[in-house]
Parts: C-alpha cells; structure tokens; sequence
C-alpha cells in the first residue's frame, strides 16, 4: 500500500509540475508572438502593460492566474489586458499534458513539449501577420538536428552510430518537407496564375521534418489539408474568410505537426489497416 501511495504522489507532482511548466512556458511564447515580428528583444525591457509599458509585479506576471487576479485589466492604467494572453498558456498547458498524457513520462515526451512549443509561437504570428519569421524556423530546425543527436542517448540507446542515423533521418525530413511543400507551391502558382502558398510554409514543413521524419511530414500535410478545407469552410460561413484573400496555413500545418508528433505511428497504422496494406 506503501508503495501504491508513493507511486500516486509521484505522478500527482509530475503532473503538477508539467502543467505549471506548460503554462510558464505559454507565458513566455505570449512574448515571444509580440516581440519577434516587431524585431524587440526577448529579454529586455522585462513584462508590462502594452498600453501604458508600466513593468508588471511579481504577482502580475503569475500564469493565468495573474490576468484572473487583475480581472482582464492593468491595476495601473485599467485598459483591458487581452484574453489571448491566458488563453495561449492554458493551451500550452493543456498540450503540455496531453505529450504527458499520450507519450509517458519519456525523452519523446519531453521533446515534444518542446517541439509544440515552437509551433504555438510560428502559429500565431502567422495567425496575425501572414509571416512566418525565419528566426524561429531556422532555430527551429537546428535545436531540431541537436535534440535528434542527443535522444539516442537520453533514451539509453547511447551509440554515435544511432544518432548519425537518428540525425539522418532528420534531414531527409527536412528536405522531403520543404521540396514538397515548394512542389506544392509551384503547381497552385501555375494552376491559379497568383501565389498560392508563402516561402515560409516550407521551412516550417521542413521544421517538422527535422523533428519528426519524412513520415511525419506527410502525416502532418495530410492532417493539415483535412483541417485547413474545415476551416475555411467555416471561415467562409462566418464571413470571415472570403475567397481571393489570403489565408494563413502555417497555423493549419502547426496543427497537423502537433498531432502528428502527439500519435503519428498510431495515424500511420490506423490508415495501413483501413487500406489493408497492414
């Protein structure tokens, strides 16, 4: 029973822990959005109110809790603080779980998190401003390459022969992502005689390639194309997309890199066996 007990306290602090980290690290990717598109460092000045830049306590600056505290509003000047802020580390929280929840307490878990990390942030400021910064899918594909080298060992399969290969692996991902996606590119080019997909859909295809493998790549563009047709489709009911106008993709391709790295093989498998090639 002792052990049982130890065992259920265990997983409720690794729980507790990974939430607060997903909602820490939502705050952070909340400067991140503001600050990189706008060319401001991450690091200085520290937090404010964006409308009166009066610098935030310590209290303030809580995760979610925080904007709860304030109810929506600075305590100094009373402008609103917009919803985006909790929402964006409540969604990393709640993906941050979902890795703990689908992967384990595992290397891959932890890589994900990261991984997932870095898509909310290219997501969103695609979401805002139809670009996707090169500075976040270069970084991207390097820590991408380091943690491909480092996850042999950190899952005990430690040999430089498995990470040459695990790294191999990752840059054929990386160019079959980003040759498909400019494929793709050039045919809607021809075909619509305007440009159908920006450069930066690419690199962020071939982003998730370094991550995940060619195989991930193609289960993320399956996945993104299924659910960009449902939102545009929505979009269009709503009035709130209307045909000719561009639309961001990026945050279609996020989704699918984020589910394909959250059940990928299991995507795969579920697929071979509805064809019956498994």
């Amino acid at each position: 029973m002792a052990d049982l007990t130890d065992l259920w306290e265990f997983r409720l602090v690794v729980w507790i822990m990974t939430l607060s980290l997903g909602a820490s690290i939502g705050s952070f990717l909340n400067v991140v959005i503001y600050r990189v598109p706008h060319q401001l460092s991450l690091l200085h000045p520290g937090s404010c109110c964006p409308k009166c830049k009066t610098p935030l306590g310590p209290t303030e600056n809580v995760p979610v809790l925080g904007w709860i505290w304030l109810r929506g509003r600075c305590r100094h000047c009373s402008q609103p603080i917009s919803w985006r802020y909790p929402a964006v580390e409540t969604l990393t929280m709640a993906l941050f779980g979902l890795c703990l929840l689908c992967l384990g307490l595992t290397p891959q878990a932890f890589v994900t998190c990261i991984l997932i990390s870095w898509l909310i942030a290219l997501a969103l400021i695609d979401l805002d401003t139809l670009l996707l910064p090169e500075e976040l899918t270069q970084s991207g594909v390097v820590v991408g390459a380091v943690l491909r080298l480092l996850l042999p060992w950190l899952r005990g399969e430690g040999a430089v022969a498995s990470s040459v290969q695990s790294l191999m692996e990752g840059i054929l991902g990386a160019v079959v992502g980003i040759l498909l996606l400019e494929l793709i590119r050039v045919l809607g080019q021809v075909l619509l005689g305007r440009e159908a997909m920006g450069l930066g859909d690419g690199k962020l295809m071939a982003l998730i390639g370094m991550w995940l493998g060619w195989p991930g790549v193609l289960v993320t563009l399956f996945l993104a194309s299924g659910v960009g047709v449902i939102g545009s489709g929505i979009g269009m009911v709503l009035r709130r997309v209307r045909f000719g106008r561009p639309i961001p993709f990026g945050p279609y391709i996020a989704i699918g890199g984020a589910l394909a790295a959250l059940a990928g093989p299991q995507i795969i498998s579920s697929y071979l066996q509805y064809f019956g090639l498994e």
